[in-house]
Order: C-alpha cells, then structure tokens, then sequence
C-alpha cells in the first residue's frame, strides 16, 4: 500500500512554508515546520508497536494534529474517539475496532490505562530539532486512514472507515466549492472527532498551506474575539452554535469572514436571519455526513437558496431514489450519493454496510427533493418519520412552523408511541431571551398554521434545548422528558 497523500500534502505545505503559523490555540502557536516535527515525534513513537489501528483522545488542540499526522507517518490507521467519552466506552469501541494503543493526552492517560488499554503519550519535548534526520513515511497497512464513529443515537456507535482518497476527494471538492485557499484563516469551533471538524476545519486549510485557529471547546465571545484577533475568512459550525454567536452581546469586527456555513443539523430561519442582521453576512446551509467523508452539497454566496441545502460538491453523484430506483427531480423520496468520498464501510461490520451502500450507493435515511436547477431540499429523516392516525408527520416540518411563533426562538418535536394512545407528538419550545411562553398559547397559534394530526398533543417550555457534544439537538434526551410521568 502507499504512503499517506495526506500527511504528503501537509508535509509539501510544510516544505512551501515552513515558518508560516499553522495552528494557533489558546496555550501555543505552531508553525508548519514545529508541527511537521512534532508528527514526526509520533511516528516515531508509533514505530514497532503492535497493531494497525492506533486510538486518538485529545481535545481540540495541537497535540491532536500531532497525533493524527504521525499516525499517518508511521502507516497507521487514526481510529478518532469522542474526547469526552468515559473509558468505558472508549474501551468498547477500541475493543470493536482490534485497538490495544491510543494516543492520549497526558490528563486523560490514567483513566485509559484503568480500563486496560495501552496510553501512549507524546509531548512536545520529544519532538526533533527541525534539521533532525526524520523517520520515513511507512505505507499504510491497511485500506482505512481514519476511523470515524457515528453519534450512536440509534445504539452503539459504529466505526466508519474513509480512506485517503474518500477524504482527499472531500477536500477537493470543498475546495472548488468554497473557494478555499492557502490564504483562509479556518476558526476551528467544531470538535476534531466530528467529521466536518476533521475534514473541514482541519485538513483541509492544512493541506492547503493555510492557518487553523483551534479552540478547546466553544465560548461564544472567545471565537468572536479570535475572528477579529486572527482575521477569520472561514466559520464552519452547528446552527446552535451560529445561534449563540448571533446573540452574543461582544462588539467585535467579523469584516473579515467570507463564507459562514451551519451544517449536521437543519438551520432554522430565525438563526439564519439573526445571523445575518448580527454580522452582516450570509450563513449558508449545508449538508453531509460521515459516511460521505463528510460534505455533499452547500450553498454558496453566489449560488443561496435559502431552505435548501444547496448544491452539491462536483464529485457527489445525488439522487432521490424510492429504493433503488431513482426518481425524477421534484419528487420526494431518500436521498443517495455516489462518488468517491463514500465511505468504504463500517469497520469490520459487512452487514451493516451492505444494508447501508447496497451497489455502492450510500442511502442517507433522510428524505428530500431536487429541484430543476439541481438544489437539494429535505423534508426529514426517515427515522424520525412518524405516523399520526396514520398519515406520515416529518417533525422538522413542524419545528420550522413552531419557530415563526412569536417569543419561540428555537423547537423540536418528537414522536411517542403507546399501546393506549398509539402515536402522539410531543413539542419543546425555548424563548427568545426575556420573552414568556404558554404551553397553552403555542398550542392555540398552532391552530391557523397546522393540520390536527400535525399539532402536537403536548409542549413543553424549556429554557433551551440540550444538545449532544456535536452540537446537534438531542432528540433521546427530550424523549426520556417526554415519556416520564407526570
């Protein structure tokens, strides 16, 4: 097998130019030069240990990066972890996966060694001088380059393999979609185990040559300081994040920021539009997934529908399919991408991937519509379709109707299902900062705007809605609040 393209990308940035900053965080700044050294740490690390699929835990920080490209170096897989996932659950997944070594930070070592796996950790001391002979670039052994894993909100969380050429064709694609190049300044404030964090906001402006702000985790007033400290031409981030920058009080100077996209999960038209009024710029939709390594469509400055999530990459195949038969443009059925960021599998589970890229067409489960000028609309997930009395509700339709309620500043509906009662919907409704909500009030606005068996039976007024550590609402969490007694 060949050498990583990756790491050889990053290390031609590296050779370009070396003295350029490449990664800026809140302990350190890092030039291509120090961080090329510092991958060659780890790798040298790595070198003669056993197995080919090597663990990463770190924050967000420069150590991750160092991690991450060294692995490469030493011709290992990246097997990314949730930095905040309990060992126990690390040790799951590393067992799943055949991982006995992970790259760990110094702080989360013990609890990794308390569950029996392997810490291995690099500090930036051990990394060479910058004229220090440094080791040779082992060939991958095997066809995966990382190991992402999904959210798990369906069960335990699968890994998913992408290969060098799955995330190298992302990044081109992304980079003849953005435009990106050596001369963006990337604000890192999703975390690097999330696919759009790693592909995204990491490799790519590094293989390009370009800088990575990195924040250890997202505090609204701190990333709006380090857009004017650092000029910021690049915000890739959730629409709860988008949200929170909207309504962050801070003056601060955003001129520079030049192409501000909300993906993973649906942008609602408030965030949207508070985002634009706030910073006088356009927030673009996008869409992806990890299976797709992770972007398949985005809208772009020139190029925005709002309501879609725009067009796709020009090396994603989309189609609407019902099965497997594709449908014309206008018609509603699953979305499905070809082409060649698809994921090569999930890691050692050929069941599941079969049942997920049957032919090699990856099914989304999310439902949607292409319309003539080839904008991608979606309508739902087909796991969170429900059926009320039985007509088929798709709860983001009903979310996008609750957020134009006055004093709702953001909605979420789920699905509860009863041997007495069958299938009601249960909504959760948060104010806009100093407005009062009625559970009794929403329910009534809803009558002019919503068949019946699209109302939810229930509301619930909460200050906000939770989230996962990605960002995204968490509907399992709403739905234990749905379904306690009352």
């Amino acid at each position: 097998m060949n050498e990583s393209r990756i790491l050889g990308a990053f290390r031609a940035a590296a050779a370009r130019r070396p003295d350029a900053t490449a990664l800026v965080s809140p302990r350190e700044t890092v030039s291509y030069a120090a961080l090329e050294c510092r991958a060659a740490a780890v790798a040298a690390k790595l070198a003669g240990t056993v197995g080919s699929v090597v663990g990463l835990l770190y924050p967000n920080s420069p150590d991750f990066v160092a991690g991450f490209l060294g692995a490469l170096w030493a011709g290992k897989t990246a097997a990314v972890f949730p930095s905040i996932a309990p060992p126990k659950l690390i040790l799951l997944l590393a067992t799943q996966s055949g991982i006995r070594n992970i790259l760990v930070a110094e702080e989360l070592a013990p609890g990794i060694a308390a569950v029996g796996l392997q810490p291995i950790v690099v500090r930036p001391s051990d990394a060479p001088g910058r004229d220090s002979t440094q080791p040779s670039m082992a060939p991958l052994k095997r066809d995966a380059a990382v190991l992402l894993y999904t959210s798990g909100t369906t069960g335990v969380p699968k890994a998913v393999a992408l290969s060098e050429a799955n995330v190298l064709a992302n990044i081109e694609g992304c980079c003849q979609a953005g435009p990106f190049t050596a001369d963006d300044v990337m604000l890192a404030i999703l975390p690097l185990f999330h696919a759009f964090g790693l592909t995204v906001t990491l490799l790519l402006p590094l293989t390009l040559g370009g800088k990575v702000v990195l924040e250890d985790r997202f505090v609204p007033r701190t990333s709006l300081e380090a857009v004017s400290t650092h000029r910021v031409t690049a915000l890739i981030g959730v629409p709860g994040q988008f949200r929170l920058l909207a309504k962050e009080p801070a003056g601060v100077d955003a001129e520079s920021l030049r192409l501000c996209i909300s993906g993973a999960e649906r942008l609602g038209e408030h965030v949207r539009e508070a985002f634009a009024q706030r910073f006088d710029k356009q927030l673009l939709q996008g869409y992806g997934a990890t299976e797709s390594s992770p972007v398949i469509s985005f809208n772009r400055p020139s190029q925005n529908r709002p309501g879609s999530v725009g067009l796709p990459l020009h090396n994603v195949r989309l189609s609407i399919r019902d099965g497997s038969q594709a449908l014309p443009r206008g018609e509603h059925g699953e979305v499905c991408v070809e082409g060649s960021s698809v994921m090569l599998g999930y890691f050692g589970n050929p069941k599941a991937t079969e049942a997920k890229v049957p032919g090699r067409v990856l099914h989304m489960g999310d439902h949607g519509w292409i319309d003539p000028d080839g904008f991608l609309y979606l309508t739902g997930r087909a796991d969170d379709m429900v059926k009320v009395g039985g007509e088929k509700v798709y709860p983001a339709e009903i979310e996008r109707v609750l957020e134009q309620i006055e004093g709702v500043e953001e909605a979420a509906v789920v699905g509860i299902t009863s041997e007495a009662r069958g299938t009601t919907l249960a909504g959760f409704v948060a104010p806009h900062p100093g407005a009062t909500l009625d559970a009794a009030a929403v329910r009534n606005a809803c009558r002019d705007r919503l068949e019946i068996f699209k109302t939810p039976k229930t509301f619930t007024v909460v200050p906000q809605l939770p989230r996962s550590a990605s960002g995204k609402v968490d509907k399992r969490a709403l739905l234990e609040i749905a379904t306690r007694p009352r």
